[in-house]
């Protein structure tokens, strides 16, 4: 799940993207959702934009800026089972399971192309990036902090 402001975007794995307004805590309200290809696994939010880890589908690129109708700007088909996701700047770091962690341009997020890769020991599982780092968890490595340079 990401949270911006007074909405939620939740990866609801079969459900898709799902984009609920949380402004009343009390009475939250589903504003749209996106019928994601695979099962939304998990999703990171910049601007107008949702990244979604989709399961055997790769990573989707989902245009927000209408969250009552959210369409599909973009994907990468990974190569193996993507878990988790997170942007910083123009890179979408995919922790893609036992093909480790794949680095995706999207800059332009209608054509995201693969810009580079880190093989893990073992699957990764989750990511997040935070400035200049990659925190990276591994099945057999544990928890894995790379610098992007």
């Amino acid at each position: 799940m990401s949270v911006a402001g007074s909405l939620a975007y939740v990866a609801a794995l079969e459900a898709g993207l799902q984009i609920i307004d949380v402004s009343d805590p009390a009475k939250p309200t589903l504003l749209g959702e996106y019928a994601m290809p695979g099962a939304a696994i998990d999703v990171s939010v910049v601007g107008s934009l949702a990244y979604v880890a989709d399961g055997k589908s790769g990573l989707q690129i989902i245009d927000i800026s209408n969250p009552a109708n959210p369409f599909l700007l973009g994907e990468y088909d990974t190569p193996r089972l993507p878990l988790g996701v997170s942007v910083v700047g123009n890179l979408a770091f995919v922790a893609d399971g036992s093909s480790g962690l794949q680095i995706v341009d999207v800059s332009d997020p209608s054509n995201p192309i693969l810009r580079g890769a880190y093989d893990t020991p073992g699957e990764s599982a989750d990511v997040s990036a935070v400035g200049d780092l990659v925190y990276l968890t591994a099945r057999e490595g544990g928890l894995l902090i790379l610098r992007i340079h």
